[in-house]
């Protein structure tokens, strides 16, 4: 009891449950709202939840949130999306750090391990699911993932921790923030880190085709070691009581293998940097900031050729928002502009070099009407204009939320959402393969940007001749095989003496045992060192002699494959998506939401797919054949010996041609060639985006959240969408051969638990299941359901359990903590993408201190 005249303090400190029950967002309508209140699906992690696990990538902390689709393709190395449309060298989602986009320039690719998001300095993490160009503009239909970072005048302070585990992984991270005086903070952050990359298994059949050249035969040797380097600085200045000016930028860099689109780069020093500018006065928001890469000596592994990036991206931003009707009515107006400069000295965009800049110019307004005390109406309107496409491109929203009581809502929601193709869909001239077959020849697969299309009007007026650039078939004795006309078509067939040499080639590299086997098959049973001497009497120099001279007939339609197909010039992606949405907090402890929602996309834009058709041999066993039989005659030795094992020239000649039919049957030897200067390419296959018509789909996400004691949480959420094949005829496309992947699983479900002793221990524990899925993403392909020559199987199902347990050392030492964590605790060793090599189990520790 107090007595009069005496004073007292009480210190009382909250300790924070697992609920948030109506968290504080500022993604969904660039403006801060309660997530019950906003007009889309969000969810939204707090610092309790990204620290109480040990990760090598701070993308790690999104793995259980509800519509995530994650595939880990490396140590460190992520692809993310929401809501499927994944890809090898994902930039579907629009990623933003402190409000600024951070995907790299010009290639519109979130490399998560270069991001400055680090775990330490993480505040919350915002995650937006489906479209929304209305308020970020041109390619924001995939959702948004926004991660805010600790500013220095709530956080100052300085954090340090050290983190190690398995596969040699190490990495250490500092934060250091402060205050000068009341008005200037400022925060320096940066982290290092590296480790033994996930190997490739060469016993494993998804594993050993990305191991070896598929023409070749020859291995590919991949560097596994990873490394990176992020630093970053921040200068805040609190001008007034509510506006502050912040200056921040930074500098990252990779040492890794990365999926592409063209195939796997090896990333050498690949550096990203950026610098941004941002006021915050009351309700108005103005940024500006800049990105720009740096390739350092990074290649393609199928080419070995260096690659140059030096693009930049420039951003341009202004909103303001304000009340009108005593606050019933809310708007907010803004505009943005969006300068991206590609700069890759011509090994990225090629001769497309001089000509690749985007230039983007958008205004929106949004509009917040409250009906009633329950129901509010929310209305959004964006125009785009570019210099890529004629005209301006509208993408509007409207919502309406339902709130029962402060506890429950319900959301109904329209988006439409315009997405301009990439630099890399309209620019891309890069060889992603060169297969050297001779001194002379090689086999180069070339990728191609799409923004003025592809016409074939040569090839079909060339009189049935299927190309105008035959692919040069490698002689045996080093000739130069084709002649070529003014017009580029070939004026003398194919020997059949360079056609033997690509067979016994072929035939070299089978392993001796199987060649054994095959004979035994056919009823000859010889010991494998008779075998070998009479595969050296066959080789081509052996049978020189006895090689008929003649070539092989028929270079006409016959041959061809696939008929041309005009490509047309890529159009915009546009996205339309009803939603229907629930979530409310049922006696204070029992979160949960439901969304559910219909997409249909128009023009959607593919990933790099062959649009060269190519021509084939197509009676080339029935002319080897007579052709080897009679080689093989007129070598004495050779038929001496086989005649002493029981064999004839025509039954070997057979045998030989018969190991390879299959093959022959598919051996190209022509190219068409599309129309246009710089085209006609001898020997080059070219691949390219283009836009499909129709795409129709649907899902729903489904989350609960359950807090069963103030220390334990229970979570659990699933996710369907209800197909992740579209064949021709789901696309309204007549071509058999054109399909998309949703490159993500029709099914996934998560779930755990938390449970959190403040100043003690606490330990958690998470599942996931992902059922397996398709992949056709540039030359990742496998699990098709649907035939594909050459289809290598695909990902099977898999379910993982993560556990992990932390101690507060704050007794021993103040401020202290560690962490540990297993992922992938019984070590189930699975693919999560084709071309990405199997993840185990990953045992990590970590001790962090704050002072």
């Amino acid at each position: 009891n107090l007595t009069a005249g005496e004073t007292r303090e009480l210190d009382i400190a909250l300790d924070a449950t697992g609920i948030s029950v109506n968290a504080i967002s500022i993604s969904a309508s660039r403006r801060p709202e309660k997530t019950l209140e906003a007009p889309a699906s969000i969810s939204i992690l707090e610092e309790r939840d990204i620290l109480q696990n040990v990760m090598t990538s701070s993308a790690e902390v999104l793995r259980n949130v509800t519509g995530v689709d994650m595939a880990t393709t490396g140590i460190d190395r992520r692809e993310i999306v929401l809501r499927g449309f994944n890809n090898a060298f994902s930039g579907a989602t629009y990623i933003l750090t402190d409000y600024r986009q951070a995907a790299l320039p010009s290639l519109a690719v979130n490399i998560h391990s270069i991001m400055p998001n680090m775990v330490i300095d993480l505040d919350k993490v915002e995650i937006v699911r489906g479209p929304g160009s209305a308020l970020y503009g041109a390619g924001v239909d995939a959702g948004v993932i926004h991660y805010i970072t600790k500013d220095p005048f709530s956080y100052p302070g300085t954090s340090i921790s050290v983190n190690g585990g398995e596969r040699s992984f190490f990495s250490g991270a500092f934060r250091h923030a402060g205050v000068l005086g009341e008005k200037v903070g400022y925060k320096l952050t940066g982290q290092y880190g590296q480790a033994d990359d996930w190997e490739l298994d060469p016993n494993d059949p998804l594993d050993k085709v990305q191991l070896t050249n598929e023409i070749t035969g020859e291995p590919i040797t991949y560097n596994r070691a990873y490394q990176k380097v992020n630093v970053n600085g921040l200068l805040q200045f609190r001008l007034q009581d509510e506006m502050t000016l912040t200056f921040n930028g930074g500098f990252s860099a990779l040492d890794a293998t990365v999926l592409s689109g063209i195939g796997t780069v090896q990333a050498d020093g690949f550096g990203y940097s950026y610098g941004q500018m941002r006021l915050q006065a009351g309700r108005f928001f103005a940024q500006g900031y800049i990105n720009k890469n740096n390739a350092g000596d990074s290649f393609v592994y199928g080419t070995g050729l260096q690659v140059v990036d030096n693009s930049v991206v420039t951003n341009l931003q202004a909103q303001y928002d304000f009340d009108l009707t005593g606050g019933n009515t809310q708007f907010i107006v803004g505009a943005d502009y969006d300068r991206t400069s590609p700069d890759t000295k011509n090994t990225i965009y090629g001769r497309n070099d001089d000509n690749d800049l985007i230039s983007e110019f958008g205004v929106y307004g949004q509009s917040l009407f409250r009906v009633s005390p329950k129901l509010d109406f929310t209305g959004a309107l964006r125009a785009d204009y570019n210099n890529i496409e004629d005209g301006f491109q509208l993408s509007p929203r409207a919502a309406f939320v339902f709130k029962p009581s402060l506890e429950h809502s319900l959301r109904l929601t329209y988006n439409r959402a315009y997405s301009l193709p990439g630099s890399n869909s309209l620019f891309l001239d890069i060889v992603g393969r060169r297969t050297k077959l001779t001194d002379e020849f090689a086999i180069i697969e070339r990728g191609r940007g799409t923004r003025t299309g592809f016409t074939f009007n040569s090839a079909r007026s060339a009189n049935g001749i299927t190309a105008s650039g035959l692919l040069p078939v490698p002689g045996v004795f080093g000739e130069n095989i084709f002649q070529y006309s003014a017009a580029g078509i070939p004026t003398q067939n194919v020997p059949l003496a360079a056609v033997y040499g690509i067979l016994y080639a072929g035939l070299r590299k089978t392993p001796i045992e199987e060649v054994q086997a095959e004979l035994a098959n056919n009823g000859l049973s010889l010991p494998t060192a008779i075998i070998e001497s009479f595969l050296n009497l066959l080789s081509p120099v052996e049978l020189q002699p006895g090689l008929p001279t003649t070539n092989v007939t028929g270079l006409g339609t016959s041959m061809l494959l696939d008929e041309p197909i005009d490509v047309e010039p890529l159009k915009s992606t546009i996205t339309q998506t009803f939603e229907a949405g629930y979530k409310g907090l049922i006696e204070d402890r029992l979160l949960f939401g439901f969304d559910a929602y219909y997409t249909k996309k128009n023009n959607f834009i593919s990933g790099v797919t062959q649009i060269t058709p190519i021509s084939v041999f197509t009676n080339i066993s029935a002319e080897l054949t007579p052709a080897l039989a009679t080689a093989i005659a007129a070598n004495p030795l050779l038929s001496g010996a086989l005649t002493q094992a029981g064999l004839d020239a025509q039954t070997v000649a057979a045998l030989i041609v018969g190991f390879a039919a299959e093959d022959l049957a598919r051996l190209p030897v022509g190219v068409v060639q599309p129309d246009g200067a710089g085209n006609q390419v001898p020997g080059e296959i070219t691949g390219g985006y283009r836009n499909f018509g129709n795409v129709n789909f649907w899902g729903f996400d489904a989350t609960i959240q359950y807090l069963a004691t103030d220390k334990l949480t229970l979570f659990g959420n699933m996710s369907y969408v209800n197909d992740d094949f579209f064949d021709n005829n789901e696309l309204e496309e007549s071509d058999p051969g054109l399909y998309l992947s949703l490159n993500a699983s029709k099914f996934k479900a998560k779930g755990g638990f938390a449970y959190n002793v403040p100043k003690g221990i606490s330990f958690n524990a998470s599942g996931r299941f992902t059922k397996a899925f398709p992949v056709a993403s540039g030359p990742y392909i496998g699990g098709l359901p649907i035939p594909e020559e050459g289809d290598i199987g695909g990902l099977k199902d898999y379910f993982i359990i993560d556990v992990g347990i932390g101690y507060d050392l704050g007794q021993y030492f103040t401020g202290a903590r560690i962490d540990f964590t297993v992922q992938n605790l019984f070590n189930d060793k699975h693919h999560e993408f084709i071309g990405a090599p199997k993840i185990g189990r990953l045992a990590l520790g970590r001790l962090s201190i704050n002072f």
